[in-house]
C-alpha cells in the first residue's frame, strides 16, 4: 500500500511539472520556464513536490542505522543513498 502512495506522489509531481512546461510550445519559452530565476514556479514545483517525493522513495525501507567499524553505529540518511549511488565502482554499502 505504501508503494502505491509513493507512485502516486511521483506521478503527481511529474504531472505538475509537465503542466508547467506544457503552457508553451516555444522552445525558448520552455528554457525560461525551466529557469527558476525567470520562472520561480518551477523552483516551487521541484522543491515542494518532486524533492520530498524523491526523499520518501530513498528513505523507504532504509535502515535507521549502519554499522561502522570505526565509530560503531551511524545513522542512515537519504543523502547517504545519493552519495553511495554516485560513487564510481562497486560498493558494498547496504541500505536495506
Amino acid at each position: 500500500m505504501l508503494f502505491l502512495g509513493l507512485l502516486r506522489s511521483v506521478s503527481r509531481a511529474v504531472d505538475l511539472i509537465m503542466a508547467h512546461f506544457g503552457s508553451s510550445r516555444d522552445p525558448e519559452e520552455k528554457v525560461r520556464l525551466g529557469n527558476s530565476s525567470w520562472s520561480p514556479t518551477i523552483g516551487g514545483l521541484v522543491l515542494e513536490h518532486l524533492c520530498p517525493t524523491i526523499q520518501n522513495i530513498l528513505e523507504d525501507g532504509l535502515r535507521d542505522h549502519k554499522l561502522d567499524l570505526i565509530v560503531g553505529q551511524r545513522r542512515n540518511h537519504s543523502w547517504s543513498v545519493v552519495e553511495v549511488s554516485t560513487r564510481m565502482g562497486i560498493s558494498n554499502y547496504s541500505v536495506t
